[in-house]
């Protein structure tokens, strides 16, 4: 990284802490997750949407990408905590939203059931 470039980062970042918290920051670095998740890039992804929260708490939709993200990547309790608190948040209270959570829910049940035990089918 040439000193120009790490020098406008500097910049990028101490803007944006200076404005934090604010209802304005986050979809460009929500955005750019929502790609990487499309491509496989998870852990980057999971990297973005946190930063995205940090910036602004008060977008669910962040939180509830970022449970997507970690759904993907297999860490399911994670994956829920941050449904849950997009869930708390959203005024709309999305049937998408409470989809995924009893998603994550099915997920974590299967992890934590024995080898050779067979699981009970749900119904949806």
């Amino acid at each position: 990284m040439t000193k120009r470039t790490r020098s406008k980062k500097d910049r990028t970042e101490r803007r944006e802490d200076a404005l934090r918290p604010s209802r304005c920051l986050g979809y460009d670095r929500d955005a750019l997750a929502v790609h990487l998740v499309a491509r496989g890039a998870h852990e980057i992804a999971a990297c973005q949407l946190r930063r995205a929260i940090w910036l602004n708490p008060y977008e669910p939709r962040f939180k509830e990408h970022l449970a997507c993200c970690l759904y993907k990547m297999g860490d399911y309790r994670g994956a829920r905590d941050w449904a849950l608190k997009a869930l708390e948040q959203s005024e709309s209270q999305s049937d998408e939203l409470r989809g995924l959570l009893r998603l994550i829910e099915q997920a974590i049940l299967a992890a934590e059931r024995p080898a050779g035990v067979p699981g009970r089918r749900s119904r949806a």
